[in-house]
């Protein structure tokens, strides 16, 4: 199975993810700025308008969460979000087969940074590739290989990315001593479990199920990770309840309708509402 996810992580990279390395509203490695964001697609909000015109390759929306938190408490920003990334290549950068080279995202931090949220581990053991190739995509996924791939292959997957979260948060730490800290974990796209199938997702009763579980896990498992390295976790999991993708005009996420050419984000991703969401949720979780 390692391989299909590898397969399927590369077939789904050009929808998913775009990677790259930079700063925005003025901030960068350079000037320090004392409030750094990083972390995958979930937090750069790829096809939410306006895409930041300094770092178009990454996806980047200027209405992201951190560009809303940050505006919200008038901190300096440097975003260097970026979608597909996990966490090692956090700490280790990446060169995209295009030859571009993807600095490493925890470069940014220096130690008068005052504010870090960190979004990240669904990328982690091709996680993300797999759920949206074994259990989301109508073309190629049904109940039995998403029983398989959430019930078998990914509870190794998650024991490994709590201690990889928990080593990246205690990096970010040693970086920024001073500065406040936020494991922002992800917004739902399945309804509670026992909902009925979902048009928007096209899922079965069961295939819906087993994904809420697999989100479920992935909560639990930040959550884990978070109080281990002692540090406060921003649960939009369960603050995104009745905001699913199967929600209609309350969903905080997109089904399988793509929403990049509105400008309210791509399919099975954010939407504007639902970053706005997150930065009220983070904003509360500063204090």
């Amino acid at each position: 199975m390692r391989r299909l996810l590898a397969a399927a992580a590369t077939g789904l990279a050009v929808v998913l993810v775009a990677a790259c390395s930079g700063s925005s509203d003025g901030g960068g490695p350079t000037g320090r700025p004392g409030y750094v964001a990083i972390g995958d697609s979930f937090v750069s909000g790829p096809g939410i308008a306006t895409t930041d015109p300094d770092q178009p390759g990454c996806l980047r929306s200027l209405s992201n969460y951190p560009h809303l938190v940050a505006t919200a408490t008038s901190r300096r920003l440097a975003d260097v979000s970026c979608g597909g990334e996990d966490t090692t290549m956090l700490r280790d950068g990446r060169t995209l087969t295009d030859g571009t080279v993807v600095e490493p995202q925890l470069a940014s931090i220096g130690r008068d940074t005052r504010l870090v949220t960190v979004g990240i581990g669904a990328n982690d053991g091709s996680a993300t590739a797999g759920l949206y190739t074994y259990c989301l995509l109508p073309t190629s996924a049904d109940d039995a290989q998403c029983r398989t791939f959430t019930t078998s292959y990914m509870p190794g997957v998650l024991e490994t990315t709590r201690a990889s979260v928990v080593s990246v948060l205690e990096e970010v730490r040693e970086r920024a001593p001073r500065a406040q800290i936020r494991l922002v974990g992800y917004l739902r796209i399945a309804p509670d479990e026992g909902a009925a199938s979902c048009p928007d997702l096209g899922l079965s009763a069961a295939r819906t199920q087993l994904v809420t579980r697999h989100e479920q896990a992935l909560n639990a498992t930040l959550a884990a990770a978070a109080q281990q390295a002692d540090v406060p976790f921003v649960d939009l999991w369960a603050a995104s309840e009745g905001h699913d993708a199967c929600a209609g005009d309350q969903a905080w996420v997109n089904g399988l309708d793509d929403s990049t050419a509105t400008g309210d984000g791509a399919f099975l991703h954010p939407t504007a509402a639902g970053m706005r969401a997150a930065a009220e949720v983070v904003e509360q979780r500063l204090g």
